[in-house]
């Protein structure tokens, strides 16, 4: 890791110079809590009210391409949790191999596929301005929000870390001043129970507000599992917020925050046999139907998560502010996989574990709003300790299929960053942004992997060991299959890395806005860890992304039509590719890669009780050189597939969202009619899928099983709807709905990986149609 130009140093550290003693001059205002969104009046739209530059704005006033979604807009949708977040949002994906437990996000079709312990995000998550490092921490329930912001673009000045991506921003609901609550009950098919709460008001008079919200959520699993004579894909999970704010004086302001739930989810997996009929190596052959499945492993995916947070809060005489954000974050999972996918008596099962204990803290401080110059700037502090291990029982280096493979590693991160941020009016019209961040990292790896002797009475039981071909502690690498020494990685890494902004942006009228902006940031290198040999334990670099983007935000129709639109150009260099082989992983770098696109973006309100929300994305993005990527060995027989350009896994080149919501007062009350639909155009699920410059094993040569590769590693043309209709009291406080998610209970795909050597194929199948009550009571 090499440090950054001297100059680009100096234009991320140079608004830190801003002197600050005007912070201690004379009186200031505290401002109320914001809102979630400015109320419409008449048959205007109603905005969102933001955060994502550390301050409070509307979202049509920010220069960046976002979208923002309150939580009441969220209750309306079927979003109900952290991957479902991606149907509300235009150019978001989701997807996971162990249920709700772990998302991986893309934003304009950047993301990863890692799915380690250890794995870095593309895509940063944060709650309540607490940066979740861990991506075992990243599945946020959704209940008791206040709103959800996805930003877009490489955000590395005031996201709490680096991203090259975006950021998925949460803001829960805080303590109120008067006292208020709801608890909200949801019956469905498939066994669906839920139960939902909160209470919120003053515990001490002007000194001490509470609120504490609860949810327990849970549904059957919707695919029969013929071997087992069970249904399978359920999940059950709870949450809990507790939040204290305190008013110490009339300056000082501490917000205290504990949470803490737990998530299981039976992941369900489908088999493709690869061979004539339908059949793998063993002689399986998948029984016809969309819901059914054959599994003789487990599918369980458990995580946990907990976490305490202090934001302090003092405000100088003059309105300066200084705000600390100290945070705790703790969390962990398990994933039980029947890798094969089929009830064959070779039980291709393994566990993936792991568990993350992160302290972070944020010291900012920020000028007036209304000053013409602007500046808010700061140090963060993170330590990450993160422990990943598995245990694979028939995937020995030494003798596979007979004998088991296990690791166990440990990553300690620790990040030092300063960061600031300064917008200065050049005009009453035109004001310039310039933002940067230094980061200083430091990383290190420790652990073991090794064969073990299976026990079949006991197959995760690993102690037997046979061969240990890594132990850190002792510098021993061992290929296995010679049993002679090779080198591994560098054991420590550390440097210095920045990220920068600049904004322009212009008020052609006090609604209407153009912008333009360049960032670049950067995504952490890091240590491969998901091993089943000796040479996939590894270090792969950081990657960079520039970004080139421009837009415009606009009302007309007398407020009734919101628009936005945005296009960007990205350069990308040394992009992280993770590639699932047959019993391991590979991150490499590929050399470069590019992506162009748009989104359009608008909220419309043709009559005075009908909203209609929409979206559409568009994103060309390809690796420009990528001559060296990795496959599974059947693939191209060991060799390097050229990936130039091809263009990336889980990035459609279209996908589209449209909301409808219709009022209807009645003399009893009013209903709320809506629906919901999101599009998607093919994409695949791995890099090389699609190749064609390939020399394949026999078997995967012929045009069948060339077709078949690409049509399992893809999903195609994707169209899924929702609908709702709700019926709410006079008094706004009683809510009666019923819903249904999928409704015309399309069979669709969320992800795939080739078990070659078992001549198959293990696909996610994705939610299917749920009808659902909802009994809301507010008070």
């Amino acid at each position: 890791m090499t440090k950054p130009h001297s100059r680009r140093a100096l234009a991320a550290l140079l608004p830190l110079a801003l002197p600050v003693s005007a912070a201690f001059a004379e009186d200031k205002v505290t401002p109320p809590p914001s809102p979630a969104a400015t109320p419409a009046t008449e048959a205007t739209v109603a905005d969102v009210v933001i955060h994502a530059e550390k301050k409070e704005e509307k979202a049509q006033e920010a220069p960046i391409s976002l979208t923002a979604v309150s939580g009441a807009a969220l209750e309306t949708t079927a979003v109900h949790d952290s991957l479902t977040l991606a149907q509300a949002i235009p150019g978001l994906q989701a997807e996971t191999t162990s249920g709700a437990t772990n998302p991986r996000y893309r934003i304009r079709g950047i993301g990863t596929n890692d799915f380690s312990a250890n794995m870095i995000p593309a895509v940063g998550v944060s709650e309540d301005d607490v940066f979740l490092d861990a991506g075992s921490a990243q599945g946020v329930p959704i209940y008791d929000l206040n709103d959800v912001e996805v930003l877009r673009g490489p955000q590395g000045t005031l996201q709490g870390k680096n991203t090259t991506a975006g950021t998925i921003n949460y803001y829960t609901k805080r303590p109120t001043a008067d006292f208020e609550g709801y608890s909200r009950t949801t019956i469905g098919d498939y066994g669906r129970r839920g139960e939902e709460a909160a209470i919120s008001g003053p515990l001490i008079q002007d000194k001490l507000l509470g609120r504490f919200s609860f949810t327990s959520q849970g549904h059957d699993g919707q695919f029969n599992d013929l071997y087992r004579n069970r249904t399978v894909g359920g999940q059950r999970y709870w949450d809990a917020r507790g939040q204290l704010q305190f008013f110490a004086t009339d300056d000082l302001t501490m917000l205290l925050k504990l949470h803490a739930g737990d998530n299981k989810t039976d992941v369900p997996l489908r088999h493709v046999g690869l061979l004539a009929g339908g059949l793998d190596a063993q002689g399986y052959a998948q029984a016809p139907g969309s819901n059914v499945l054959a599994n003789n492993g487990s599918g369980d995916s458990f995580n946990r998560r907990a976490g305490v947070s202090l934001n302090t809060r003092y405000h100088f005489p003059n309105d300066w502010t200084l705000t600390n954000i100290f945070a705790y974050e703790s969390s962990k999972f398990s994933i039980f996989s029947d890798d094969d996918a089929s009830p064959a008596p070779l039980n291709y099962e393994e566990r993936i574990a792991g568990r993350s204990n992160v302290v972070s803290n944020e010291l900012r401080l920020a000028s007036p709003e209304a000053d013409p110059i602007r500046f808010i700037g700061g140090l963060y502090y993170l330590d990450n300790q993160t422990n990943s291990n598995s245990q694979q029982p028939l995937y020995s280096p030494l003798n596979f299929g007979l004998d088991g493979n296990a690791y166990n590693f440990n990553i300690s991160t620790r990040d030092i960053a300063a960061f600031s941020s300064l917008s200065a009016d050049l005009t009453d019209k035109l004001t310039l942004t310039v933002g940067g961040r230094l980061t200083h990292e430091r990383r290190s790896a420790s652990g073991e992997a090794w064969s073990y002797v299976t026990d079949s009475a006991a197959p995760l039981d690993t102690s037997a060991r046979n061969l240990t071909y890594i132990n850190t502690g002792a510098g021993l690498y061992v290929d296995p299959a010679t049993g002679l020494p090779i080198t591994g990685p560098a054991l420590s890494t550390s440097g210095i890395h920045d990220s920068e902004d600049v904004t322009l942006k212009y008020k052609l009228t006090p609604d209407d806005s153009v912008y333009a902006r360049f960032a670049r940031g950067f995504r952490s290198g890091n240590y491969n860890t998901y091993v089943a040999t000796a040479s996939d334990f590894a270090l792969y670099e950081p990657e960079i992304l520039t970004d080139y983007e421009a837009g415009v935000k606009t009302l007309l129709w007398d407020g009734r039509l919101q628009l936005n639109l945005s296009g960007f150009h990205y350069d990308y260099q040394n992009m992280q590719v993770t590639i699932l082989q047959n019993t391991g992983t590979t991150t490499t770098n590929a050399a470069s890669a590019v992506s162009d696109g748009f989104e359009l973006e608008g909220k419309v309100r043709p009559l005075e009780d009908v909203t209609v929300n929409f979206g559409v994305t568009y994103q060309n993005a390809h690796y420009v050189k990528f001559t060296n990527a990795s496959a599974p060995y059947p693939v191209n027989l060991g060799n390097p597939i050229d990936l130039s350009g091809q263009p990336f896994e889980r990035a459609p080149k279209v996908s589209a969202n449209l909301g409808v919501t219709y009022h209807i007062p009645v003399s009893f009350g009013s209903f709320d009619l809506s629906t919901d639909w999101r599009y998607t155009s093919r994409y695949r699920f791995q890099a090389w899928s699609d190749a064609t410059n390939v020399t394949p094993a026999p078997f995967l040569a012929t045009p069948a099983a060339q077709a078949l590769i690409r049509n399992s590693f893809s999903q195609g043309d994707l169209l899924l709807g929702n609908i709702r209709i709700a019926w709410h009291s006079p008094d706004e406080k009683t809510e009666i709905a019923a819903w249904v998610h999928n409704v015309t209970d399309r069979a669709y795909n969320t992800n795939a990986f080739g078990m070659f050597f078992n001549r198959s194929i293990t696909q996610y199948p994705g939610e299917r149609r749920f009808v659902g009550l909802e009994l809301t009571q507010k008070f």
